[in-house]
């Protein structure tokens, strides 16, 4: 799933805000914005969380996605892809 596509997508399911990442640190791929730890993705727990199966994880793994964490509450989503 392209990054473009994905950023609506994890609004719409997740309830996510996200950015490109470029705008945070330059780098490649999105930047979580706000609170991840919700119902929506299986209350993901920002660093701590990065690594555990729940509903976000695998959606992103199924789309060819991952989550990693930057700090303990800043959460980036990596495609290799892009």
């Amino acid at each position: 799933m392209n990054q473009e596509t994905m950023m609506k997508t994890l609004s719409e399911k997740f309830n996510l805000e996200t950015n490109d990442r470029e705008y945070f640190d330059g780098g490649k791929g999105l930047h979580v914005l706000g609170n991840i730890c919700k119902p929506e993705t299986g209350y993901l727990r920002a660093a701590e969380g990065t690594m555990q199966e729940n509903a976000l994880n695998s959606f992103l793994r199924v789309n060819g996605w991952f989550s990693e964490a930057y700090d303990s509450e800043t959460i980036m989503l990596i495609n290799d892809n892009i």
